[in-house]
């Protein structure tokens, strides 16, 4: 048989044999539970002791045969090993089956094989407290290196107890120097503590990288389950919502199709219960509403004839033959920034309309009577101014002169009066509407055409939601500027923005308001002619929330700031 240096060719050959069989039984350290690990330390440690000292028990007799009764030999790397893995219950386990072993083989433990074996356990514990060292090193290379480094030291250590004990060399191979007849065991142990390690390191890399796995999947089946159950709250929160509000809610997707409704609006519309999936019966419920409507033309031409990419607001009033009266409310439904259909809302303004139509005949009749009333007075008032130029003419006497003169004026201003409440008759009756900022300051400047002033309006295109007697609002400021200005020749009109309002200055270079009287020109009376028009002014625009102020600067002119609330101005 070939010899090779400092080791026969048989020990190489049990070597790689009981390798073979440490590392096969190693892999049984796979199949311990993970749930061990965080469950109890001591089970782990139980399990790890278990499987090392599996792999150490069934190693020994082929160890025997081949080393001359030696049983420990490499098997004595299992011990730190497993003490390094599982701590030092693990490594006193395999301790223990080894010292069983050696009490079996030679009949009786050697203080040698007592040294070796503790020694690896002291070696393991050392190793399993480091892992938690700062300093320790990081790198499973480095680790296993040292760790098959010590086991071979110990190795050196007890054959040279050996050879105290026994004078002898040790038990590799007599021939040689001890020292370096253990060379070749100190490499090997270097190199199984690495390759054994770095199994178990696999392993646990593989069962670590199972468990975040399995942990991932518990976590995502939970916020699944999370998720699924805020989903369904919240399409509880929303459905128990819109079921309880007092408007009937229909939502209709890009095609005009009614996809879902609440109970209000299934009694509103006279719709089933719930919509019906199928698409065919869902368009016969435009049908019906059509037909159920008293003049369905404005519906049709608002609502229904809306296109699909169509994502205005539209209102309008919806009268069906059964009397009844809802106001129609339809907004686009966006999810994110993708229009996806529209949300009709229903409101009954039944009585409403009726409470207004009831009023508006009233106020008719109230404006009917009071022209009628108006004009009767200013006959009689007319006779009267008659009756008094006779008196004037006939009367020689100064005193009774002024007397005349005062009654004349009396007379005069009840006209004016009379002849103002015609004007403003119709204050509040007729519903706010949009109406051009340009169109209606233009036409209030007409009546001043003549009077050599220079009108501006620099608004731009902007529409404001207000009473329709706005027109007298800036006729009235104009006709102010004249009587009081003295001195003007240009008035402007300029829109500004005051977040979150908008503003509407009107301007002129007249001689303006005394400070102390900013605020008293829009009381009631208040004034040289009528005492009525600033007060007037203030009314028609809080008809709206619209609001005035005087906050010029005395002798430069006036500057009235118009503030419009941002809802009631718009660019058409």
């Amino acid at each position: 048989m070939i010899e090779l240096p400092f080791i026969s060719l048989d020990l190489m050959r049990s070597m790689v044999q009981n390798f073979t069989i440490i590392a096969t039984l190693v892999l049984l350290y796979n199949y311990i539970p993970d749930s061990l690990i965080s469950r109890s330390k001591l089970a782990f440690s139980l399990c790890v002791g278990a499987v090392f000292g599996l792999a150490a028990a069934i190693s020994m007799p082929d160890l025997w045969q081949t080393a001359g009764g030696q049983v420990i030999g490499f098997n004595l790397i299992l011990v730190p090993l497993s003490g390094f893995i599982g701590g030092p219950v693990s490594s006193a386990l395999v301790a223990i089956i080894l010292l069983l072993g050696c009490a079996v083989s030679g009949g009786s433990l050697t203080a040698t094989d007592s040294v070796t074996i503790t020694s690896g356990v002291l070696l393991g514990a050392l190793f399993y407290a480091g892992k938690s060292w700062d300093r320790f090193p990081k790198s499973p290379f480095v680790r296993f290196l040292l760790l098959g480094t010590g086991v071979a030291l110990i190795e050196i250590y007890s054959s040279g107890l050996a050879t105290i004990l026994q004078g002898s060399s040790g038990p590799f191979n007599p021939g040689n120097p001890s020292l370096v007849a253990l060379l070749p065991f100190l490499i090997t142990s270097c190199v199984i503590t690495i390759l054994l390690g770095y199994i178990i390191v696999f392993i646990d890399r593989k069962k670590q990288a199972e468990k975040e796995l399995l942990d991932y999947k518990g976590h995502l089946e939970e916020l699944v389950k999370e998720r699924t159950t805020e989903l369904r709250y919240a399409n509880s929160l929303q459905k128990a919502t819109i079921e309880s509000t007092a408007d009937g809610i229909v939502v209709v997707d890009r095609e005009g199709m009614i996809r879902a409704y609440n109970a209000k609006a299934s009694r509103i519309l006279n719709l089933p219960a719930s919509p019906s999936p199928d698409p065919q019966e869902a368009m016969v419920y435009l049908d019906h509403i059509v037909a159920s409507l008293s003049d369905p033309k404005e519906f049709v031409r608002l609502v229904v004839s809306l296109p699909d990419s169509a994502e205005q607001i539209v209102t309008t009033d919806m009268k069906f033959v059964n009397g009844g009266i809802f106001e129609l409310s339809v907004n686009p439904q966006r999810i994110g920034d993708r229009f996806v259909g529209r949300v009709w809302s229903l409101h009954d303004i039944t009585d409403r309309r009726h409470a207004e139509d009831a009023i508006k005949a009233a106020n008719s009749k109230l404006v009917l009577l009071a022209g009628i009333t108006r004009h009767d007075i200013l006959n009689q008032m007319t006779a009267l101014a008659a009756y008094l130029e006779l008196v004037r003419e006939k009367t020689r006497d100064p005193a009774e002169s002024g007397h005349l003169d005062t009654m004349g004026k009396i007379l005069e201003v009840i006209r004016l009066q009379l002849e103002f409440t015609r004007d403003y008759q119709n204050l509040g009756v007729q519903a706010p509407v949009w109406q051009n900022i340009q169109t209606v300051f233009s036409r209030a400047t007409e009546p001043f055409a003549d009077r050599n002033l220079v009108f501006r309006c620099d608004t731009g295109n902007l529409d404001i939601y207000s009473d329709p007697l706005i027109e007298r609002v800036f006729y009235n400021l104009i006709d102010n500027s004249i009587r009081h200005g003295e001195r003007i020749t240009e008035i402007r009109l300029s829109a500004e923005k005051a977040d979150p309002d908008h503003l509407l200055v009107y301007e002129d270079n007249g001689v303006g308001v005394p400070g102390e009287e900013k605020e008293k020109i829009f009381l009631k009376g208040f004034g040289k002619h009528t005492g009525l028009g600033m007060f007037l002014i203030k009314e028609i625009l809080s008809i709206t929330g619209i609001t005035i102020r005087e906050n010029g600067i005395p002798g430069q002119g006036v500057r009235f700031e118009i503030r419009v609330p941002s809802g009631n101005l718009r660019y058409p």
